[in-house]
């Protein structure tokens, strides 16, 4: 019988988010976190974001989408965002990615490398946990995600704010729905 072919669990890129994350006390969600981390987003930037189930889908299959900072044990951060594959990169382009309840066929698998991201949300309720998200996020650009797009939709009038001001994303040419987004050389800038 020919031995079995054994995929490491994550991927280089996948295994890299991890640790720079961590380095900023960001961790993984567990499967008892998921619920908990929507509703706290929900209740910070509203309830038009994704549901637990797809957050909990595609967090599973990518092995990274959902990193959670708590002070003294209570949730007072999240980081969440979509590791895209070559087909989810282009529904992206095409306009036609479902951010709320992306396409299994769109996102990359854990053991496998991404060529694009795309950011769900921040949320934070202390000064503390958002620089947490922030500068963790900054170090996953610089290293983990170095020379991806980064695609995101804001939906908040202060997201919107984050996303320009503080993190120079830019409007993604050609959008008609408000995507915005960080080139590849632009990323690595702003991580840096």
């Amino acid at each position: 019988m020919p031995a079995m072919e054994l995929k490491p669990a994550f991927g280089p890129v996948v295994g890299v988010i991890r640790r720079e994350l961590a380095a900023f006390d960001l961790d993984p969600a567990r499967d008892r976190d998921i619920a908990e981390a929507r509703a706290f987003a929900a209740g910070l930037i509203g309830p038009q974001i994704v549901s637990a189930e797809a957050l909990q889908r595609v967090h599973e299959q990518s092995g990274a989408g959902l990193f959670l900072a708590r002070e003294e044990g209570v949730l007072t951060g999240v980081l969440a965002f979509v590791l895209l594959n070559r087909a989810g990169l282009a529904a992206v382009w095409a306009e036609s990615f479902e951010a709320t309840d992306p396409s299994p066929s769109h996102v990359s698998l854990a053991h496998e490398d991404p060529v694009a991201l795309y950011g769900w949300g921040v949320a934070a309720t202390t000064r503390a946990s958002a620089d947490r998200v922030i500068e963790g996020a900054r170090a996953m650009w610089a290293s983990a995600v170095a020379g991806l797009p980064y695609f995101a939709r804001p939906t908040t009038p202060k997201g919107e704010r984050l996303m320009r001001e503080r993190l120079n994303f830019e409007d993604c040419p050609g959008s008609k729905t408000g995507l915005v987004w960080l080139p590849p050389d632009r990323a690595q800038r702003i991580a840096a």
